[in-house]
This record gives structure tokens, sequence and C-alpha cells, in this order.
């Protein structure tokens, strides 16, 4: 995580600005808005219980051994090629990408993509970075940032054995040390190729607790990035019920979430605590033991992005794929999370009926209508609901979360 504040760096990021607004004025570039619509899929709980403790230790260790990751570092170049490796063996697209910072070459960027079936247009990506930075020649960066380059190798290693219908991204960026540097090259080249990017989930700083803290995590986002923090909350009240989800902000720093925002995309940055968070970073004790302390709340963080990446991608099953999905256009809810209203889109020639139930099977309302409607639910209690959408050609329970 990027904690020094920096005048050139200032002064970078006004001109930055200046030729992005310029950017989005001429190109062309339009980002379309997407809409985070929640759905439970059983086999999401299946991954999520396949995290791995022991080897994202493992992978912290390695990474930490390297005993500096400074970006301009040969040791850093060593660490792009094992986690380019690493993404190698689960037989994903993996690509290092070259950028310079103040004209010279650091180590690399690291993606590595997982082609999604039936939207390979469609992105969901999740990310953090992997050099590290203490101004010695020893930064082993556990929690900063071994903890969430190992959290994104963790659902790499799950997700790569399963099918998607929109394709994701697994990102190790460099250079965030020295001001968002890799990220922001990797972020251009997505602009300039117009790609349509639903959400970015960032990994970085997931595994230090404070004494007496509890287990939970901070969201760090903008106000434009809120539909995706409704998701994600939404997402993990759906499979992680125990592992609160809080709204949070820091003061100074920054991370990677940051240059997907500043192009118009949505991205979000749950943290381990905005308040408490690892006091060790960017010194010589950021080691595993001392500043990645808690290997319970780095496997509570890659759980929730795991379920939230996979949730977004959306699992593939060829089995009547065609037929369910043209179903499923014919039907359209939203928003979801919901608040005051449920707008609901048919089209279908016969009437719907849409009934909500509790989770504990109980009948909450019932309705019928044709083509558009729009539910009043101030009356019903915050939750998680079970949606049933029926008529004669059609059936199908969807989770539905109020707010």
């Amino acid at each position: 995580m990027r904690h020094r504040i920096q005048i050139f760096k200032t002064i970078r990021n006004i001109s930055i600005i200046s030729v992005i607004t310029v950017f989005f004025q001429f190109s062309g570039f339009t980002q379309v808005q997407p809409v985070y619509e929640i759905d439970t899929f059983d086999v999401i709980y299946d991954w999520i219980n396949q995290v791995d403790t022991n080897l994202v230790i493992e992978h912290v260790q390695h990474l930490q051994d390297f005993d500096t990751r400074e970006c301009f570092t040969p040791n850093a170049v060593e660490a792009q090629n094992w986690i380019k490796d690493q993404f190698d063996t689960l037989g994903l697209s993996v690509e290092l990408q070259n950028f310079q910072i103040f004209g010279n070459n650091p180590s690399d960027n690291v993606l590595a993509t997982l082609t999604g079936e039936l939207l390979p247009d469609e992105y969901v990506i999740i990310g953090g970075h992997y050099d590290s930075y203490t101004g010695s020649s020893f930064a082993p960066g556990a929690d900063d940032n071994a903890s969430g380059t190992a959290g994104v190798l963790e659902v790499a290693r799950i997700l790569s054995q399963y099918k998607f219908q929109r394709s994701i991204v697994f990102c190790a960026f460099s250079g965030e040390e020295y001001g968002l540097y890799g990220s922001e090259a990797y972020v251009g080249r997505c602009v300039e190729q117009n790609k349509n990017i639903l959400g970015y989930i960032n990994m970085d700083m997931i595994s230090y607790l404070a004494p007496g803290n509890y287990l939970h995590t901070d969201i760090i986002a903008p106000s434009s990035a809120q539909p995706l923090v409704n998701f994600y909350t939404a997402v993990s009240a759906i499979y992680l019920p125990d592992f609160p989800v809080e709204e949070g902000s820091i003061s100074s720093g920054d991370s990677d979430h940051t240059s997907f925002n500043n192009q118009g995309y949505q991205g979000i940055f749950p943290f381990e605590d905005t308040q408490h968070y690892s006091p060790y970073i960017h010194s010589q004790q950021d080691i595993v033991g001392v500043s990645f302390n808690s290997p319970l709340l780095a496997s509570k963080l890659i759980q929730t992005g795991l379920a939230s990446i996979a949730t977004l991608a959306i699992p593939y099953d060829p089995v009547g794929t065609e037929e369910r999905i043209a179903q499923e256009n014919k039907i359209k809810i939203y928003p979801n999370p919901a608040h005051n209203t449920v707008n609901i889109i048919s089209k279908f020639s016969e009437p719907v009926q849409f009934e909500l139930f509790s989770m504990q099977g109980s009948s909450i309302a019932k309705y019928e209508f044709k083509d558009l409607t729009s539910i009043d639910i101030t009356g019903i209690a915050p939750g998680t609901y079970i949606a049933k959408i029926s008529n004669k050609e059609f059936s199908e329970h969807k989770k539905l979360i109020i707010n």
C-alpha cells in the first residue's frame, strides 16, 4: 500500500486528470455502467472451502524470502518470474507487461487471464501489487503486500479449475509503492482497448489483526463505486454471513483500485482495518508472525474476494445454457440489493407471479403483473430473501437482498 506523500506525484496526478478529461471527451471511450445482479450458486460454497490457509502462508513466506521486492531490484524480477510460473502452472494465459517509472524499467506487471465461455469480452478483475518498499535493501513486505499477492494466487488456483461466462483477469502489479504506476499502465491500456471491465477487487494488506480487534473488513471506495461495494457486501452476506463488511476510509495512502476508478471503471479495496492496520508496513518488521499475524483474516478476505469474482463472472454450466439464458433474459429484477422498491421487467406474454419468502420459507408478499411493475418494499425488514418468479412457461428462484 502506498503511504508516502510525494510532491512530484501530486503534480503528476494533476496533469493526468487533465489528460483523462480530454481523453474521455475526444477519444470516444465509453464505459458502460454495469448492473450488479446477486445470485446464489451452490458451487461457490464448495469453492470457498477450498481456500488453503497453509498454502497462502507458504506463498507469503516465499515472497518474503526474496528479501526485497523493491521494483527496481533484480529480486523483484525474480519474484515477478516466480509469480508468472505459478499462473503458468494453472494453465492460464499469462502476460508480462512492461512499463516505465521515471524513464526506467521496473519489474513487470504479471497478468493472467481465464477466458469466458459466453461473454469473453466482459472482464472481472482481481489483483494486488507484489512490490515492497522500506528504503533499505531488506523489504520483506509480508502484509504489504505478499498477503494480497498470495490471495490473488489462491483465488486463481481455485477458479482456474472451472469455467465462467465472463473472463477473469488475475493481476500482480509492480510499481505500486512508487505511486500506482503498474496499475495505471494496465488500466490505461484497457482504456485504449475500450475494454469492458465490470469491476475490480483489490487485495492489499489482508492479514494483520490488531490485538483485541475482531474479524471484519473495511471497504475503501469512492462513491462512484458504491454499486460494486453493495454487490460485494451482499455476496459476503450470502456466503460468509459471520464476516462483517464495514465502510472504511483512510486519510493518507492509496492502492491500485484508484487506477481503475480514475479511468471510469469501478474498483473497491477491502482492507484489513482502516483504523488499526499493520504498524509494521514499510519496515523490516513486516514479516510473517509479526505483521502477517492472522492467517484466518487473510483466508476470510480471500473467500469473500473469490465469491464476489465468481458470482460476477457467473459459473458456466453448458447444460441447457442457451435455453436458460433465453428464459432469464425475459425477466429482470433490479436493483439487487434493493432499498425502497424492486423493479421487475417481464417479456412473457402471460402474467407473472412474484412471491417473496423469508430464508425460513415463510411467504412474505405476493404479486401478479404483466410487462413492468415496481413493488414497494418499505415495510419489509432488511435481510436476505428468496424471490420466486413464475408463470405457465417459467419458474425461477433468486436471492434478493433488502437493505
